[in-house]
């Protein structure tokens, strides 16, 4: 009823087994194994120093080969990557905060902050290059509510862009009061467009 089916991994017919080759450095140590042996027996008619000397910077030889094995197959290997399917892109920052919207979308607290305090910085950046001020300058608009209503003139977008800490919570209360409101998504939908209108 049940058929076991033939592996993947080759390609030859079930039940044959596929020839094992010896690997080129198992090869080479064997070789200079062999090397080793056929010289101390060789040279075993000389005096005790040569041949010791001679077994020395043989076996120093082979020592240096086997390390070399070894380190070359215990370094970082590279990390296993299928392969990529035809027309498939890769996921991204964009990737990610499409997810975090869609999150906040569902009414996840933490995305709907996450997403708010990133449309806080693309507008403040994008303000900061329309009027030419630098980094500093907007950094401290953002703590004072006059110099967003003198920059901006909206009380909707100063209510949005107002931080006073910049910690966790104060980001998170006008999530908070966004949701009290009228929800989240259509508070936001709000903030993008009067965005969208400035300047």
């Amino acid at each position: 009823m049940y058929q076991r089916g033939i592996p993947a991994t080759t390609g030859h017919p079930p039940g044959m087994r596929s020839p094992r080759r010896v690997p080129l450095p198992a090869f080479g140590l064997i070789l200079a194994f062999a090397i080793l042996l056929g010289m101390l027996l060789y040279y075993a008619q000389f005096s005790g120093t040569i041949r010791w000397l001679l077994g020395v910077v043989a076996l120093a030889v082979l020592a240096a080969i086997a390390w070399g094995q070894i380190q070359r197959r215990t370094a970082e290997p590279s990390p296993l990557v299928g392969p990529r399917s035809p027309g498939a892109t890769r996921e991204g920052e964009l990737d990610s905060f499409a997810a975090a919207v869609r999150r906040a979308a569902r009414g996840l607290p933490y995305s709907q902050v996450l997403v708010a305090s990133r449309a806080r910085s693309a507008f403040f950046e994008r303000a900061r290059l329309a009027l030419g001020l630098p980094p500093e300058t907007i950094r401290d608009a953002q703590r004072d509510p006059g110099a967003l209503r003198r920059m901006f003139g909206d009380d909707a977008l100063v209510d949005f862009l107002y931080l006073g800490a910049g910690d966790l919570e104060d980001r998170l209360a006008w999530v908070q009061r966004a949701r009290v409101r009228g929800g989240f998504v259509r508070e936001f939908r709000d903030v993008l467009t009067r965005m969208e209108a400035w300047r």
